[in-house]
């Protein structure tokens, strides 16, 4: 009965004769159908679990076969067949959508295809759903968003090939992400790849073209000068007489220069460890260029010994640098020796600081900030909880100053953006029970006006020996987490003692603490938190890092400030050595948006010099930590 109410139907529509002797045909409509029947029947199985009826219900409005809720019921049936992952609901679907290709509800269901096959880890469906999500009349823009990032997450965990193609493929169709997508494609495409892709006739028009050229920059990073020059030629061929074609050109010239580039680092004493993990990504940068022979690298050692101070120390190694006429420095790590730095910079050498006290760069012109802190972190996750949609959250921090100093961040950035703060909880630093907080701020969030509603219906209508309980709404849409790993697994589970569920949860990858599936991740399916993927990512680049560290380095384990110091000497040496830059024309192409990319994620520095990350989402699936777009 099912498969024959899924055979094609012919709508037709009288309009007091034909047009020509033909029937005219009634054109589908634009938005999605909701039928109060069907919508009853959801509301049954998702709101209150009862889905054997709720299918039961749909059956009847089936057999009954009048659109639309026929038409309605067909699809709503088959979402809550994927749902409960019943073997029917594939096959179905598929016999639905060759039976009704241009209804408003097919891209929805292919929304609940590409989440079925995502929670099966079938990425190569993931992508072909998302793609037919993308080219879907009748999509919303909350339904291409969807669909974007679930089909980036799975082509991050897709070969190569596969991953470049549908990059490309939706650079295309959605045009707001295309330079993120074009760039991730060109981290991804080898030479080979990208000739293939040529050859196919693949790189055509502006999406071609900007994808040739960000392969081209990317590979100038790194020196790859034979690769630049391909690519400059094929820019020409395709695109003459372009701005891309010339650009990439000046780059292909190959013309180098005498570059001497400052390092200042920590290398003696308690940080050392540090300064020489930083050190290492500094040396394999270096390394790794094939037309190093003009790079002078000149080190100093900010830590101070028995006869110096601190901040002796740290100004003493600014100025043997500056003595030695550096075109560029790289440093310092440490977040006082910036602060005084930043006092007493002088001239047009720039300094390219690894700390994660990012609103230093504000302090000096010349100090840019490249860091992978939590508090950048916490602005990036404010604007992606505003872009998907949350209007009020709960922020939480211990009271410990890094954690507080990442959870202000969220809250300014989040109502700078037009966000409300429902609540602000501080709770000490190694505690294990939150239920009395989480109590309290239950009580802080509730809806006052439906609360007075609530009670004075209950005085109406209650017995006076009843004995009844108002269990209230929860008041916000999500909650940000500036907490460990070990205590956001014990925390989450804890707001569920309270009432809350099914809110969103943000952090940092300060919850990349080892601890986070403690419990198996049980209540943290609606978690997103923000890291890199360095070391763990999969790009050509990356996987030409691991191999050269583990070649000089042995079994040692690069850290992230590793990869953040080699991103960071790559940029100092295009911008000094390849393109000859000093001075104030140095200072202008740091803050090119252009922007540069690197293992640690794409960055550009404000007009403010805190370097801005594109960084990757995480999430929880299956006890796993997986990308989430």
């Amino acid at each position: 009965m099912l498969l024959a109410a899924c055979a094609p139907k012919t709508a037709v529509q009288q309009t007091g004769g034909t047009a020509g002797g033909k029937v005219q045909i009634a054109q589908p409509a634009k938005q999605a159908p909701t039928s109060p029947a069907v919508t009853a029947m959801m509301r049954l199985a998702f709101d209150q679990g009862r889905i054997d009826e709720a299918l039961q219900g749909l059956d009847r409005l089936i057999e009954i076969g009048k659109p639309p809720d026929l038409e309605e019921a067909l699809f709503r049936r088959i979402q809550i067949l994927l749902f409960i992952g019943d073997a029917r609901a594939v096959p179905q679907a598929n016999a639905l959508l060759r039976a009704y290709p241009d209804h408003p509800l097919v891209a929805y269901l292919h929304i609940w295809l590409m989440q079925w096959a995502e929670a099966r880890q079938l990425d190569a469906k993931v992508l072909k759903h998302a793609t037919a999500v993308f080219e879907n009349t009748y999509a919303s823009a909350a339904l291409r968003e969807r669909a974007a990032t679930h089909g980036a997450a799975a082509a991050r965990r897709s070969p190569d090939w596969e991953a470049v193609q549908w990059f490309l493929h939706a650079a295309r169709l959605l045009a707001d992400k295309r330079d993120v997508w074009l760039r991730e494609a060109s981290s991804r495409a080898s030479m080979a790849m990208l000739g293939r892709l040529r050859d196919a006739g693949e790189l055509t028009g502006d999406v071609g073209k900007s994808l040739m050229l960000h392969a081209a920059r990317a590979r100038l990073l790194i020196g790859d000068m034979a690769s630049v020059q391909t690519l400059a030629g094929w820019l020409r061929q395709s695109f003459p007489g372009s701005a891309a074609a010339r650009l990439s050109q000046s780059w292909a010239a190959g013309v180098t220069h005498a570059a001497n580039i400052g390092v200042m680092l920590p290398l003696s004493g308690e940080y050392a460890g540090f300064g020489r993990q930083a050190l290492h990504g500094v040396r394999l940068a270096i390394d790794g260029l094939e037309d190093n022979q003009q790079i002078t690298l000149r080190i100093a050692d900010t830590a101070a010994d028995a006869l110096h101070d601190p901040k002796q120390a740290c100004l003493q190694a600014y100025h043997s640098l500056i003595a030695q006429h550096v075109d560029l420095i790289i440093g310092p790590l440490l977040g006082d020796c910036a602060k005084l730095l930043a006092g007493k910079m002088r001239g047009k050498i720039p300094a390219i600081s690894l700390t994660s006290r990012s609103l230093l760069a504000k302090k000096s012109p010349l100090l840019f900030v490249h860091t992978l802190s939590p508090v950048l972190q916490a602005r990036f996750m404010a604007d992606y909880a505003v872009r998907r949609g949350d209007r009020r959250m709960v922020v939480v921090s211990t009271d410990a100053p890094s954690s507080i100093a990442e959870a202000d961040a969220f809250a300014d950035e989040f109502t700078a953006l037009g966000g409300e703060l429902a609540d602000r909880m501080i709770l000490p630093r190694d505690s294990i029970d939150f239920r009395k907080d989480l109590r309290g701020m239950r009580l802080r969030t509730d809806d006052e006006l439906l609360l007075a509603e609530l009670d004075e219906d209950l005085a109406l209508s209650a017995q006076p020996e009843d004995d009844m309980e108002i269990r209230m709404p929860v008041n916000f849409d999500g909650a940000f987490l500036a907490l460990s790993g070990r205590q956001v697994a014990l925390l989450s589970g804890q707001l569920a003692y309270v009432g809350v569920k099914n809110i969103h949860l943000y952090g940092s990858s300060r919850w990349q603490d080892g601890y986070l599936l403690s419990d198996n991740g049980r209540y943290l399916r609606q978690a997103r938190f923000s890291d890199v993927a360095f070391p763990n990512g999969s790009s050509p680049e990356l996987r030409r890092f691991k191999l050269a560290w583990r070649d000089v380095w042995g079994l040692e384990k690069p850290q992230k400030l590793a990869g953040l110091a080699y991103d960071s000497m790559l940029i100092g040496v295009l911008l000094t050595h390849r393109l000859g830059l000093s001075g104030q024309a140095l200072l202008a192409a740091l803050k090119d948006k252009a922007g540069f990319p690197g293992l640690t994620g794409h960055v550009y520095f404000s007009p403010g010099g805190v370097g801005q990350k594109d960084f990757e989402m995480f999430r929880i699936r299956r006890n796993k930590i997986v990308p989430a777009g």
